[in-house]
């Protein structure tokens, strides 16, 4: 216990030094040279403390490979999320010489790192509180604190930075934890690799928006997790058969699968997506904290659109959704769609154009987008 208290006190000393003194004056080799130096220092000290304990790992060859096999599916489906999202070029330089840089830059950070996390678990190998102060420890430390005062500005930010860094943070920090404690350094460093360097070899990624990143730096740990602990419950703990089928990762399958369907259909990755009702101009076909679930039309389709019909369409930087109460044509022939909602007294202001129609109206279920109602009222 001694020893770690002194390796986390070295860990807690870097990161005030690091975060408000040293990063902040920009210095010329910092991330190549001084900061890589600063973490050899402390995974040294943590080595030595640690030198006397040891990690035993059963059943590493099996552990390993399935390691490898869990990563290899997340990098497959990662890159073809770039299908549906597109994709967008790397920050990066991607000439050799600046790739050598920045997997140095960052790949040793990760090493280094990993090595220190196995020296507390060697030390305090049972130990909850070792895990929970390690996990937070180490996802402080590895926050980008660059601007962070721009993800406060507003509620909005909060939940899209929560969402997006804060919650994947934490859970990164958390199944690395789990891994060196199955594995040892070797498994947290396969993982961080598989999970960081793409973007510093590759010239494109997938450009997820912030709901699919947040879903993919969720649903990525826990995944891993469900299927390590399955591997490591097989070959290292003594249980029997009823005991080891409940930790099987196939028990798992539909509900990973129902996730990934309730992101895409919330996403609108399908022909049909949720909306969920922000005011209650359309009362009483239906109100304010309802969804309404929109039929993604076809330039075809929104041709054949007629009076009465409920679309969903393009304001300036709003969508909304009304009913067509009449149909018109411009100077040029090409129709226009008068609406109003139904509870106002007026038809809207401003006809709507067959390209900005997005959607029509297939059905309502009420009261499922209370959530969206009452984080729109918060945020604003």
């Amino acid at each position: 216990m001694k020893n770690n208290l002194i390796i986390y006190s070295s860990l807690i000393i870097y990161f005030v030094l690091d975060t408000f003194l040293i990063t902040p004056l920009g210095l010329d080799f910092y991330n190549e040279i001084i900061h890589p130096f600063m973490w050899i220092i402390l995974c040294a000290l943590a080595v030595f403390l640690s030198f006397n304990s040891s990690l035993r790992v059963k059943g590493e060859k099996d552990k390993t490979q399935s390691l490898f096999i869990a990563l290899i599916i997340y990098i497959i489906i990662y890159f073809l999320l770039g299908l549906i999202f597109g994709f967008e070029k790397t920050p990066y330089a991607k000439d050799l010489f600046n790739i050598i840089k920045n997997i140095w830059s960052f790949g040793s950070i990760i090493f280094f790192q990993e090595f220190i996390r196995e020296a507390l678990i060697k030390n305090e190998k049972k130990k909850i509180w070792n895990f929970i102060l390690m996990t937070i420890i180490f996802m402080l430390i590895n926050l980008n604190y660059n601007n962070i005062e721009s993800h406060f500005t507003d509620l909005k930010e909060i939940f899209i930075y929560t969402s997006t860094t804060l919650i994947p943070a934490i859970l990164e920090s958390a199944i690395c934890t789990y891994l060196v404690y199955i594995g040892g350094a070797k498994f947290s460093i396969i993982y961080r690799l598989f999970v960081t360097l793409p973007s510093f070899i590759v010239p494109i990624i997938p450009n997820l928006d912030w709901f699919g990143t947040a879903i993919v730096g969720v649903t990525l740990p826990l995944a891993i997790y469900i299927y390590l602990n399955y591997v490591h419950v097989n070959r290292s703990e003594r249980l029997s058969k009823r005991e080891r089928r409940s930790y099987n990762p196939v028990v798992y399958v539909p509900v990973f699968i129902f996730i990934g369907l309730l992101a895409g259909f919330v996403m609108g990755l399908f022909k049909y997506q949720p909306i969920a009702v922000l005011s209650g101009s359309m009362s009483p076909t239906f109100n304010r904290g309802d969804a309404v679930v929109v039929n993604k039309l076809t330039t075809r389709e929104k041709g054949e659109l007629k009076k009465g019909d409920i679309i969903q369409y393009v304001s300036g930087t709003k969508y909304v959704v009304h009913r067509i109460v009449d149909i018109t044509n411009d100077e040029r022939g090409n129709k226009l769609f008068i609406t109003k909602g139904d509870h106002n007294n007026t038809v809207d202001a401003d006809k709507v154009a067959l390209e900005n129609v997005k959607g029509k109206v297939s059905f309502v279920i009420p009261l499922i987008g209370y959530p969206s109602v009452w984080l729109s009222g918060a945020i604003s």
